[in-house]
């Protein structure tokens, strides 16, 4: 497998183990195809993504046959019901559950901004307003848990949390990191 360096964030491993499943399974139920093969590497807290470039290109190509009005209207107007759901996620586990969900939205959403052109220019009317009256929704909902209790360095990878060095970990799995 060949991976390519991504996002860096400030992220715990609750907030990770969210960003995975959500781009890999719950992506998968909007599009067809996900990113399970999602490499992160967390020191003190600062988590880099590495991700599967084949799994890139399958998800531009998905993407890309996926992405019409009436898709782009779906999924805002699920991400706004998910955003209404915020107040009944009292515990860690519909936090987790509730973050999953927003995942798909999230990564569409990212890479419409990163790519204009897949949209039309009602879709990025829209996108600018609704990534500008919820852009701080998920820091609000990970708020909601108490992070100090994981672990600031690890490495997690298709669910799974790893602890190994990052050399012996991609050497054994044969993955090369560009």
């Amino acid at each position: 497998m060949t991976h390519k360096k991504g996002l860096v964030r400030e992220y715990s491993l609750f907030d990770t183990r969210a960003w995975h499943e959500g781009e890999s399974t719950e992506l998968r139920k909007w599009i067809g195809v996900g990113f399970f093969n999602h490499l992160f590497r967390s020191e003190k807290g600062l988590v880099t993504l590495y991700y599967d470039i084949d799994e890139a290109n399958n998800f531009e190509r998905a993407l890309d046959k996926k992405l019409t009005e009436e898709f782009f209207d779906k999924l805002c107007h699920n991400f706004f019901e998910l955003i209404d759901q915020e107040k009944d996620a009292d515990t860690e586990e519909k936090v987790f559950n509730l973050s999953v969900k927003i995942w798909p939205a999230l990564t569409i959403f990212d890479e419409i901004s990163k790519y204009p052109d897949w949209a039309t220019s009602s879709m990025l009317r829209r996108l600018i307003r609704v990534r500008t009256s919820t852009e701080s929704f998920s820091y609000k909902l990970s708020k909601k848990v108490d992070h100090s209790k994981y672990p600031k360095d690890y490495l997690f990878f298709k669910g799974r949390l790893v602890l190994k060095p990052l050399n012996s970990f991609l050497e054994e799995n044969n993955i090369t990191i560009l």
